[in-house]
């Protein structure tokens, strides 16, 4: 038998600890690698978007721009020069950090929505079944002629006033089932507790154990200590990265749209869509996305391709080796933090085990105690 009183060579919390202290020293690198990272992105990021846009008016009409009057090319420079300096501007790791915070918000309230839809959905659904369910039952009451003879199945002993039928009898209330009223205002009272923990929950900002740590100084400001909470930390900021990029794109083609360069503006879900890989785009230029829109002809089924500025991450890593190396970098912590996370979650399981096994133990200890008193 093993002695309670002797520790195991490995401790779950012992071992806990110590990942937590590799996961904020994992942190500190990977926040000045993240930091490298978006610093050589806004070096790149001017002659990128001018590379997209020489390529992208190149296959669709090279002379259009050139055409365009002295002033709407010189006003057409300086909007994109803008925007493209606002978007620097954004590409810190502080100002992703809080992109990350509100596209969280922002999914939150998507989720309140929808069950705030669903309750009214099942609402409407739970009246229309009472009254459909009722109308058989209680059938509307008709005005009777004076000294009819109402009839009734029911015995004279139920009636409470008495009455031997000469008049109408006061009938007892149909017992309702227990069952479908009680399990309809459970599903209520279910649906309604997880649309206000959804609600108060979008309106709440993120908490440190779902989100971020802000109370860490140093260079791992705004990272959480935990290996898990790392990584979810390094695919959030891939995602709020993608989205400053998009919106640029965006922004770019409205002017494009803007200035004559351009006849058709494809919509935000459209480049998110494009992003995600949801729909088929035709092979182009780097940072160029290029979609076969269907468009029917009398018999023949044509296509028309529609191009626009789309810039990817993935794009100009490979355009720049720069942002290669960098990216290679912030891999090799995604691979280690990928090793902790598998050594967190085997030790949580071992805490959880011993726990459970102290739990279990206690009371029997304790009756053998009193029992040998």
């Amino acid at each position: 038998m093993s002695d309670p009183d002797v520790r195991p060579a490995y401790d779950p919390a012992d071992q806990l600890a110590r990942l937590q202290r590799l996961c904020r020293l994992r942190a500190i690198a990977l926040y000045r690698e993240q930091a490298l990272y978006l610093q050589v992105l806004r070096e790149l990021l001017p002659g990128a978007t001018r590379q997209a846009l020489f390529n992208l008016l190149g296959e669709v009409d090279p002379s259009r721009f050139s055409r365009l009057p002295d002033s709407t090319r010189q006003n057409f420079h300086a909007s994109v020069n803008n925007l493209i300096e606002r978007c620097s501007v954004l590409l810190t790791v502080e100002q992703l950090m809080q992109l990350v915070q509100q596209m969280q918000q922002e999914q939150r309230r998507q989720q309140a929505h929808a069950s705030r839809s669903m309750l009214q959905n099942l609402g409407r659904q739970t009246l229309n079944r009472d009254a459909a369910s009722e109308s058989p039952s209680s059938p509307p009451q008709q005005d009777e002629p004076s000294g009819s003879i109402h009839l009734s199945l029911a015995s004279p002993l139920d009636s409470p006033q008495g009455d031997t039928g000469s008049g109408p009898v006061a009938e007892p209330l149909p017992e309702q089932p227990d069952s479908q009223p009680s399990g309809d205002l459970d599903v209520l009272r279910s649906l309604f507790e997880l649309a206000g923990d959804a609600m108060q929950q979008a309106q709440t900002p993120v908490e440190a154990s779902g989100g971020f740590d802000q109370s860490v100084e140093g260079d791992d400001q705004f990272l959480p200590r935990e290996p898990d909470a790392l990584l979810h930390w390094i695919h959030a900021m891939d995602q709020a990265l993608e989205r400053r990029l998009r919106n640029l794109s965006h922004a770019v083609n409205v002017q494009m749209l803007r200035s004559g360069l351009a006849q058709t503006l494809l919509p935000i879900s459209l480049l998110d869509a494009a992003l995600k890989g949801q729909v088929e785009t035709q092979p182009t230029a780097t940072n160029v996305l290029r979609l076969r829109l269907p468009l029917a002809v009398g018999d023949l089924d044509q296509g028309m391709d529609v191009l626009c500025v789309l810039l990817r991450s993935n794009d100009l890593e490979f355009d720049s080796p720069r942002l290669r190396q960098c990216r290679k970098r912030l891999r090799t912590h995604h691979h280690a933090l990928l090793t902790m996370v598998q050594q967190q979650r085997h030790w949580q399981r071992r805490s959880l085990d011993r726990e459970a096994r102290n739990h279990w133990q206690t009371p029997s200890d304790s009756t053998q105690q009193l029992s040998g008193d």
